[in-house]
């Protein structure tokens, strides 16, 4: 009868000899982890010794993953270790993504569960842990957790800690609030016109980049996109001779601290890479920061004295004091300040056109697959339903009612 073929990681049957020196040798075969057949010999004083010793090469085999093993009983933190080991080691995660759940694990999942083994780590402990999370962090780091949580889980499966993913069968957390804030036109002159005075009169020193500010406000008005991808173009990637003049999205700024301020050569989604038409507004503000921009195709429109691309957050920082510094007047002109970000001037965009053309070209605008998104994220519906649905309504009763 022929033998059975060994599974990945088996040992075969052990037999012992007793070799001339009086020492004893254990023998066997063993199925390593990618079903190559390997052929196993230890030596000891005794029976026993040599087969624990052959048993210790056995396993030494099946942990030899290239990379940290896990045991049934590693811990949350260790198998949070483990998976960002495999995600750094696959070269497929952006250095921004990895920070993000590097921040996660150790400041809010170890802190909370660290020392829970994952095989505990059932759905009735994750809805408790989430909730934890909630009300000691915000919604944002328990959604965060969420997602690093099932990814963690899937690590486990993978080194057969876990037979079934938990997370899937938790509870699911709230969506955060809709931002509804938007800017309406004269609203923008408005702002506009604050940025063109800001610090004129002031004692603070050198007077910030308000040309780089009203630029940006104006382009990520025409363009809807988002702050990175308008930092990201170049003066290749513009172009206003055309018309009308265009603007190539085909990349955004990114930073982390592995990597400094770099360029990703794809926006926030490759799918998203998309050319448009600058309204003239928007074609104006580039035509401004060509002026000051290096001559170079490949030279950044928003650059720093250095010649550098400019940072999100160097931008965004910008806007806060400014936002800071004209609070009052904000507030005077209807505009609410606790969300004035960059993202006000992409959602303002999204309801100006979704209002004038419909979803699906807000979409297309905005680089979104799915108009679901567009219409649950950036798109403000307007409170006033359009009266023509009365006249609809009147025609097609006129001939029945007296």
């Amino acid at each position: 009868m022929a033998r059975s073929k060994l599974r990945a990681g088996e040992l075969g049957t052990i037999k012992v000899l007793q070799l001339p020196s009086g020492r004893f040798q254990a023998r066997s075969r063993m199925c390593d982890e990618l079903g190559e057949l390997q052929r196993l010999k230890a030596s000891g004083d005794t029976q026993d010794a040599a087969i624990q010793q052959l048993r210790a090469k056995a396993d030494a085999i099946r942990n030899d993953t290239g990379g940290p093993s896990l045991s049934k009983e590693a811990t949350i933190s260790e198998v949070g270790r483990v998976f960002l080991y495999d995600k750094e080691r696959s070269a497929t995660v952006e250095p921004t993504t990895m920070e993000a759940y590097e921040q996660s694990i150790r400041n809010v999942i170890v802190p909370v569960c660290g020392d829970l083994m994952l095989r505990d780590f059932s759905v009735r402990r994750c809805n408790r842990i989430l909730a934890d999370i909630r009300e000691n962090y915000s919604l944002a780091a328990a959604r965060k957790a969420r997602s690093v949580f099932s990814q963690v889980c899937q690590t486990g499966i993978e080194y057969e800690i876990l037979t079934f993913n938990p997370v899937r069968d938790a509870r699911r957390l709230p969506l955060p609030e809709k931002k509804t804030s938007v800017l309406s036109p004269t609203q923008l002159i408005l702002v506009q016109r604050l940025i063109r005075t800001w610090r004129t009169d002031t004692g603070y020193g050198p007077r910030p980049n308000v040309q780089a500010l009203e630029n940006g406000m104006w382009i990520m008005v025409g363009t809807s996109a988002r702050v990175g991808e308008v930092l990201a173009l170049r003066r290749c990637d513009v172009d206003v001779t055309s018309d009308p003049p265009t603007a190539l999205v085909n990349a955004t700024m990114q930073q982390s601290r592995k990597e400094g301020n770099r360029r990703k050569n794809a926006p926030k989604r490759t799918r998203q890479r998309r050319r448009i038409a600058l309204p003239s507004f928007a074609a104006a503000a580039v035509r401004s920061q060509l002026t000051v921009t290096d001559r170079e195709p490949e030279a950044p429109l928003f650059a720093t004295k250095a010649g550098k691309p400019m940072t999100v957050s160097n931008f965004e920082r910008l806007l806060r004091g400014f936002v800071d510094d004209n609070e009052a007047a904000l507030r005077v002109a209807g505009i609410d300040v606790d969300e004035f970000s960059t993202h006000i001037f992409r959602r303002s965009t999204a309801t100006i056109v979704e209002a004038a053309a419909g979803i699906t070209l807000a979409s297309r605008l905005l680089g979104h697959a799915n108009e679901q998104i567009t219409r649950a994220s950036y798109v403000v519906s307007a409170e006033q339903v359009d009266p023509i649905t009365a006249e609809i309504m009147d025609a097609a009763f006129v001939e029945l009612l007296d």
